[in-house]
């Protein structure tokens, strides 16, 4: 059978035709095109690089070890199968010998999965596929992230991507009728779940197996990029043990000329008729025919299911109906939309279809009706149902219009207005030796926040939207509606709203609305728009700002064109003042992704009496569980004896912030990992001060009953002294002012860090015992006379070098593959210094 009839034969099994879905197993090979070895050249890789680490102490590097000093020594090893038909069998065999301990192994194998080339067509068109539902769950014996990123690029047309067993006993997203889902066979690589021994991969959890087998056995099978030579999945999922017929056909893919393994002649003789052994090109040549056969066909599977309140844009108008909207747009729409997306084009007939597929008519009170978002796209009136959704636009405080109809018109309108002349008015830039006349504003920069003035603003709030031109000096656009919390909790906002836009990092308030003006191309991939505008305002010469204004419940984005030179309005130069601003904040690099627990028999003091517990680092007794950061299986090995159920429960991280009592838990771990490095710099004299449960502090001691100096470099002079701790009184009695801090774990956005407050403990004739409370109190006020803000950031500067000992990163990890990296300096932002742009005021320039 040629490749030609492969792909005719399976386009009959994917087409919307078929009663069932078919379920995809993916192996190695399909991955191969993008970067990523298979089995065969990730042994070579494998035994290159620990010749060259281990063998040769890394005095070479692993691209000039030779051929035949690696593979020599290969030879030489007992496990080695030197059979070259057999080379790709050593590879679970290497990572058991060479991968040695479990930090280096995951190391070696996430540098292995990752691609190094653009990712395949074949992976692309998969994806389309899904897309239109001709294709829903896939299987893979990968821990690569072609797949998942190939399905990622898909969003918010794809609405989500369900992924079942990247921790062991993650089964929670798994649903048969899931429109796409990714099942991780062997796990994640990330999650440290990868299997990849032979006694790992000789079979597969039993709970997963028992899910899947209700899937196997009603959809078929289409099996590309695998060898069939694990048996936990020859024997656990496709063997005999679950007396599966494969009634719906199992239709294994091989490249022209490669011999079947042995495990899937086996399979073939056991299954007979419903076995089917297919010839193609390869896995992305089978795909990319696939999705150009398919092309235009598709699966309704309906509106998706809720799982939880239907968000604004996604609800039904109550008192609309289709006659509602203006049906002529809708449908032109709808077929750039389906021709973006390669989906089969809308007719008039099939027009509401497409809406239901869609989610912008749904069913309610006994009818059909148009969604908030069917209404605002395509509304004939949208002011009859929501009166504020306009957009208000004035020049110089006159001149005001309102842009009105739905937001496809409104979008038309308002490109139209921001090519006027005096919104967007020609200038001349100064440039080397010359200069050039261009628009004040970057085009594509006003496009983008048009888009985004539309798509992203609250329509609950009854606030218009509006644009403001100050005729040579900015734009503003404000949007009603405050930010959502995850992304709130991810960028950094400061105390007076501003912040710097996070490339791909968004947040879809309305995301029916997006969606079609993402299948539009009226708008870029997601999470790109803001940062583009910075570049483009950069580009011009002019500055770009963002601020949620404290207090407003709304979203302002200002751009700013070159400022004028002398009193030619019509010349500018750049002059943007640029204010950079020291957090008292030292963020976390590296944080573990989940907390391990395990529930255990006896306190922590027995315990420790029957395991090496210091083996896994801190840990913590709550409820019955021993909780940890260590590696599930590092927790596994050394707790086994005292372990009352065999099982690791992984609570991953965000599961934890978003439980404020868990978020406790975590920021206590944290908290012992710092604290750790403070025991660490006991040798320089700091000391933890006793019996605090709250308001933690560390200071300094003094030497001999009397003041210490420290010496530290700065990132400008060497050997610069400090006396950290003063004789403050030569009469009885004697007393010192000794420097410190007070410290505490805390979130920053979605960052976490250590935040220090430097502050000064006073002490009695040992220069090390605090003095009592009321003496400290008033010690401490007449402290404050002396203090100025100027020295603020100094002292910052003291102790990010004394905490760090100059290190740009504290490692706080205890055990390996731990990953807990704190920054060695503070957290610093450079942010334009608004005001001082905004005012047309004389006014000092004052330092940031």
């Amino acid at each position: 059978m040629s490749h030609i009839q492969s792909v005719r034969e399976l386009a009959s099994i994917f087409s919307p035709n078929n009663e069932a879905r078919p379920t995809v197993l993916l192996g190695a090979g399909a991955s191969f095109s993008s970067g990523v070895p298979l089995a065969d050249e990730a042994v070579r890789r494998m035994a290159r690089r620990y010749f060259s680490e281990r063998i040769l102490g890394g005095n070479v590097l692993p691209e000039q070890v030779k051929t035949s000093e690696w593979r020599a020594w290969l030879n030489q090893q007992s496990w080695f199968i030197s059979d070259e038909n057999r080379f790709a069998d050593n590879f679970p065999l290497a990572v058991k010998h060479l991968l040695q301990p479990q930090a280096y192994r995951q190391k070696v194998l996430l540098d292995l999965i990752q691609p190094t080339e653009e990712l395949g067509i074949g992976y692309r068109a998969l994806a389309e596929l899904v897309l239109r539902g001709l294709a829903g769950t896939l299987l893979t014996t990968n821990f690569d992230i072609c797949l998942p990123k190939a399905l990622n690029d898909k969003r918010p047309h794809l609405h989500s991507v369900s992924e079942v067993n990247r921790a062991p006993g993650d089964f929670r997203e798994f649903d048969i009728f899931n429109r796409a889902q990714i099942v991780w066979l062997h796990g994640k690589a990330e999650g440290y779940t990868d299997k990849n021994l032979t006694e790992e991969v000789a079979s597969l959890d039993a709970k997963l197996v028992s899910l899947l087998f209700p899937l196997l056995q009603s959809t078929p099978l289409i099996v590309v990029g695998y060898r069939g030579a694990e048996p936990s999945i020859m024997d656990c999922l496709l063997g005999d043990t679950g007396d599966l017929a494969f009634k719906k056909g199992i239709f294994w893919c091989q490249r022209a000329g490669d011999r079947p393994h042995p495990n899937v002649l086996a399979l073939q003789a056991r299954l007979g008729g419903n076995f089917r052994l297919l010839e193609i090109d390869g896995f992305d040549e089978l795909f990319r025919d696939l999705d150009v056969g398919l092309a235009g066909q598709q699966r309704n599977l309906g509106s998706p299911a809720a799982r939880w309140e239907l968000a604004f844009d996604d609800r039904p108008v109550a008192t609309a109906t289709s006659a509602d909207l203006d049906l002529d747009l809708t449908l032109r729409t709808a077929i750039e939309y389906a021709r973006k997306l390669r989906l089969r084009e809308p007719t008039s007939a099939t027009l509401t279809a497409f809406l239901r597929e869609h989610g912008l008519l749904v069913e309610s009170d006994g009818g059909l009706r148009p969604t908030h978002a069917a209404i605002l796209l395509f509304g004939v009136e949208p002011q009859r149902f929501f009166r504020h959704a306009v957009v208000t636009v004035t020049i110089d405080g006159k001149k005001r219009q309102v842009i009105d109809g739905n937001l496809l018109k409104q979008r038309n309108d308002l490109l139209d207005w921001i090519c006027d002349k005096d919104v967007n008015p020609t200038i001349k830039v100064k440039t080397v030796g010359k200069h050039v006349e261009r628009p004040a504003y970057h085009q594509r920069a006003l496009i983008e926040l048009v888009i985004n003035l539309l798509v992203h603003r609250d329509y609950e709030d009854h606030r218009p939207a509006t644009i403001d031109v100050e005729p040579g000096r900015r734009i503003s656009f404000s949007n009603p509606g405050r930010p959502s919390q995850p992304l709130t909790e991810k960028l950094s906002i400061g105390a007076d709203g501003m912040f710097e836009p996070v490339s791909e990092l968004t947040s879809l308030r309305n995301r029916a609305l997006c969606d079609i003006f993402f299948g539009m191309s009226a708008m870029e991939r997601a999470g790109t728009g803001l940062t583009d505008v910075v570049r483009y305002a950069r580009d011009g010469s002019g500055q770009a700002v963002f601020k949620f204004p404290p207090g407003d419940d709304s979203f302002r984005a200002e751009i700013f064109q070159p400022a004028t030179s002398g009193r030619m309005a019509g010349v500018a130069i750049d002059t943007r003042p640029i204010g950079t601003y020291i957090v008292n904040v030292l963020p976390f690099a590296a944080l573990p992704e989940a907390v391990s627990r395990v529930k255990v028999k006896g306190t922590l003091r027995e315990i420790a009496q029957a395991v090496p517990l210091e083996e896994t680092g801190t840990v913590l007794l709550w409820g019955g569980e021993l909780w940890s950061l260590a590696p599930p299986g590092l927790l596994a090995a050394v707790l086994r004896p005292v372990m009352s159920d065999g099982r690791v429960t992984v609570t991953e991280r965000r599961d934890l912030e978003s439980d404020p009592d868990l978020a406790r838990v975590f920021t206590w771990f944290l908290r012992k990992h710092f604290e750790g490095q403070l025991v660490r710099l006991k040798r320089h004299g700091l000391m933890i001060e006793d019996g605090k449960k709250s308001q933690r502090r560390a200071y300094f001691a003094g030497v001999n009953k009397g003041p210490r100096k420290y010496i530290y470099d700065t990132p400008t002079r060497k050997g610069v002294p400090r006396e950290v701790v003063k004789q403050r009184s030569d009469k009885p009695p004697v007393w010192f002012e000794n420097e410190g801090f007070a410290y505490d774990v805390a979130r920053v956005g979605s960052l976490w860090g250590v935040r220090l407050k430097p502050f000064y403990m006073f002490t009695g004739p040992d220069a090390s015992t605090p003095l009592p409370g009321y003496a400290r109190t008033k010690r401490a006020t007449r402290r404050m006379k002396f203090d100025r803000n100027q020295a603020v950031d100094g002292d910052l500067v003291f102790w990010g070098r004394f905490i760090a000992q100059g290190a740009p990163v504290i490692n706080l990890s205890q055990v390996d593959a731990q990953d807990i990296l704190l920054e060695g300096s503070f957290l610093s932002m450079d942010v334009p210094e608004e005001g001082l742009i905004d005012d047309g005021r004389d006014q000092d320039q004052v330092p940031a």
